[in-house]
């Protein structure tokens, strides 16, 4: 059985389905296929990480009653409104099945820790950390259920990246100077990293010039004073997250 059929079984089998997504982009973390097997009345789209958003930025009107959260500073007024949300989308008799999908890493495991109020299902920084399906007793009226991160196979390896789908742990330099090169070559991006890192471009013309400059700018060097490109090429992977569409 391949990941997608078993999704469309849990789905199938669940009252309610908590579609999380990453509040810097919504749209991008979507996973339409899965929200046409769940149905509108079953689907709650939960848009988390709303703790990450840059200062100004606004959660969107979401359709459906979807709710804007954070799992890291929700709270008990975030367990709340979870709980709320998730109970009102079905008139399933007790206990309640709900099932959280979503691209890895978006933060499943930890609203359910939330919603919990413990350390339940298991989180992690790395992509793509929960692997086997569990059920997890919230309370006599709900059962919920964290399935393993999961992407559609059109998205490129960048999109992925930029997602925080795949783990790149160790591989950041070879991200690092694509997107570098990317920067290069596209006027939005490069104003955007200037803007970011508060560095000029002018005059570069490798992707070794931007990590160089970055790294420059923050003060990062190694042993005899050389400037520290990984440690450039890691934070640029990490900020790719936030850059522009183009």
């Amino acid at each position: 059985m391949n990941k997608w059929t078993a999704l469309k079984n849990m789905i199938h089998g669940a009252d309610v389905i908590v579609e999380v997504v990453d509040a810097r982009d919504i749209a991008g973390t979507r996973l339409p296929i899965a929200e046409k097997w769940a149905g509108s009345k079953r689907l709650l789209l939960a848009v988390n990480k709303t703790d990450l958003l840059s200062q100004g930025a606004v959660v969107p009107q979401l359709q459906n009653k979807g709710i804007a959260i954070s799992a890291k500073e929700g709270g008990e007024d975030g367990r709340k409104l979870l709980l709320k949300a998730i109970t009102a989308r079905t008139k399933a008799k007790p206990p309640v099945k709900a099932i959280f999908i979503g691209y890895p890493n978006v933060g499943k495991s930890s609203l359910i820790n939330l919603l919990v109020g413990r350390k339940v299902a298991r989180v992690s920084a790395v992509a793509g950390t929960t692997k086997n399906i569990q059920w997890i007793r919230v309370s006599g009226e709900l059962i919920v259920s964290d399935y393993r991160g999961i992407f559609p196979a059109k998205d490129s390896e960048e999109a992925l990246v930029r997602k925080g789908a795949i783990n790149v742990q160790g591989d950041e330099e070879h991200h690092a100077y694509r997107f570098a090169e990317r920067v290069l070559a596209n006027d939005t991006l490069r104003r955007w990293v200037e803007k970011k890192y508060d560095v000029e471009l002018a005059g570069a013309e490798t992707s070794e010039d931007v990590l160089a400059r970055i790294a420059e700018r923050r003060k990062w060097y190694i042993k005899g004073g050389e400037l520290n490109l990984a440690e450039a090429a890691r934070s640029l992977v990490r900020a790719m997250k936030e850059a522009p569409e183009t």
